[in-house]
C-alpha cells in the first residue's frame, strides 16, 4: 500500500483547500507583547495591552477553526511564550485536532517549556535567528544580553521530537553574517532558512523599510545562497488572466491579530472582521468576499509590465506601503528587471 508521509499529506489538503475555498491553515498573533524591540519589525507596540484575546476567547476561536476544517495553526506574536496561558492554549489547540507550530525567539525557552512542546506534540517550531555574533545579533533586538539567552534557548532545544528550523530576516545590519547564521544553526543539527522580506509596521510606520536590502543586495544573496544564478532559475507564472489577489490569503489561510480581528494576513491586515462579534465562519464569508471583491485601480500596471513574471510584489506589500493594491512599488520594480536582466545575459536566444 502506498503510503502518504505528513507533509505529502498536508501539502494535497493545503492544493484542496485552494480549489475549494475552505481553509487549511491559519496564523493566531497570540500577543504583541516581546521581550525584544527588532528594529525591522512589523509589531505595531512590542506590548501586550488589555485588549488583547482571553484565555476562553483564544480557544473559542481555535475551536471555530477546527470545526471549519483548519488543519494547522501557527501560534505567533510578538512572543507567544510571554502568554501565561500559553500551556492552556496549546494543549486546548491540539485537543482539537489542530497540528500546531510555534513561532518564538527563543530567549525565553527552558527545559521545562521544551519538554512541554514535547508533551504536547507540537509538530514544528520556528525561531528566528537575527545574528551569530553579541554585536549584531543585539543591536538587530535592541536588548543587551539577548544573544547568550538565544544560545541558551537553543541548548534546550537539541533532540526534541519536534522540528526546529531557524529563521534569518536578512537586514542591512546582519547581512554580513548571513553564512556565519547558516553556520551556527546547521553546526547545531538545525535546519536554517532566510527571508528577505521587510514590510512596514501593521499601524503603517515605515520604518522598518530603512532596514530592507537594496534590490542588487537582494538578486546577489539569493543567486549565491541557492547555489545556482537567479536567473537560471524559472520566475513564477503570473498573468493577466489570474484573479487580482491570487495568493492563499482569503483562499486557503487567514491570521488574527492579538485583538480578535481576522484579516487575509499577518502581513494583510484588512477587513479585521471582529471575532468577538462573530464566528471564524462568518470572518471566512467576509474574507473571501474581500478577496473576491478587490479589483485593480488606475494604478495598475501589471498586465502590461515586461517583467511582471519576475516580480515578488505582493497586493500585501503595495496595500502596506500605499493603501492601494495596485501600486506598482519602485522597489520590486527594479529588483525584477535586475532578475529580469540577469536571466538574459545567461540565456541568449531564449525569450520569456
Amino acid at each position: 500500500m502506498h503510503q502518504l508521509n505528513a507533509q505529502n499529506y498536508i501539502d494535497a489538503v493545503s492544493t484542496r483547500a485552494g480549489q475549494t475555498r475552505q481553509p487549511d491553515h491559519a496564523t493566531i498573533e497570540l500577543t504583541y507583547g516581546c521581550n525584544l524591540r527588532c528594529l525591522h519589525c512589523y509589531n505595531p507596540t512590542h506590548r501586550a495591552l488589555p485588549q488583547e484575546l482571553t484565555t476562553a476567547e483564544v480557544c473559542t476561536i481555535l475551536t471555530q477553526m477546527a470545526e471549519l476544517g483548519v488543519l494547522t495553526v501557527s501560534l505567533s506574536g510578538g512572543e507567544p511564550s510571554l502568554r501565561p496561558d500559553i500551556e492552556t492554549i496549546l494543549r486546548h489547540a491540539r485537543r482539537t485536532g489542530l497540528l500546531v507550530s510555534l513561532l518564538s525567539n527563543a530567549t525565553r525557552m527552558t527545559p521545562a517549556f521544551a519538554s512541554l512542546l514535547d508533551e504536547v506534540g507540537v509538530s514544528h517550531l520556528f525561531i528566528s535567528i537575527y545574528g551569530a555574533t553579541p554585536a549584531v545579533y543585539e543591536r538587530m533586538t535592541g536588548i543587551p544580553g539577548s544573544f547568550t539567552h538565544f544560545l541558551q534557548g537553543l541548548d534546550c532545544l537539541s533532540r526534541r521530537a519536534f522540528a526546529v528550523t531557524l529563521r534569518m530576516p536578512v537586514t542591512t545590519v546582519n547581512r554580513p553574517e548571513v553564512d556565519a547564521c547558516q553556520q551556527l544553526v546547521e553546526s547545531r543539527g538545525f535546519k536554517f532558512q532566510y527571508s528577505l522580506d521587510i514590510h512596514p509596521r501593521t499601524d503603517g510606520d515605515h520604518a522598518p523599510l530603512a532596514y530592507r536590502l537594496d534590490p542588487d543586495q537582494k538578486t546577489e544573496l539569493d543567486a549565491r545562497k541557492l547555489g545556482v544564478p537567479l536567473s537560471d532559475r524559472d520566475p513564477d507564472t503570473c498573468t493577466p488572466e489570474e484573479p487580482f489577489i491570487s495568493c492563499a490569503c482569503g483562499r486557503s489561510r487567514f491570521a488574527v491579530t492579538p485583538y480578535g480581528e481576522m484579516n487575509l494576513c499577518v502581513a494583510f491586515p484588512t477587513p479585521k472582521y471582529d471575532l468577538r462579534k462573530g464566528t471564524v465562519r462568518e470572518g471566512w464569508a467576509t474574507l473571501k468576499q474581500t478577496v473576491d471583491q478587490a479589483r485593480p485601480t488606475a494604478r495598475y500596471e501589471c498586465a502590461a509590465c515586461d517583467v511582471h513574471r519576475y516580480c515578488r510584489q505582493g497586493r500585501s506589500d503595495a496595500w502596506l506601503e500605499t493603501g492601494d493594491m495596485s501600486a506598482c512599488l519602485p522597489h520590486f520594480k527594479e529588483w525584477a528587471q535586475l532578475e529580469h536582466r540577469s536571466h538574459v545575459l545567461l540565456n541568449p536566444g531564449r525569450t520569456r
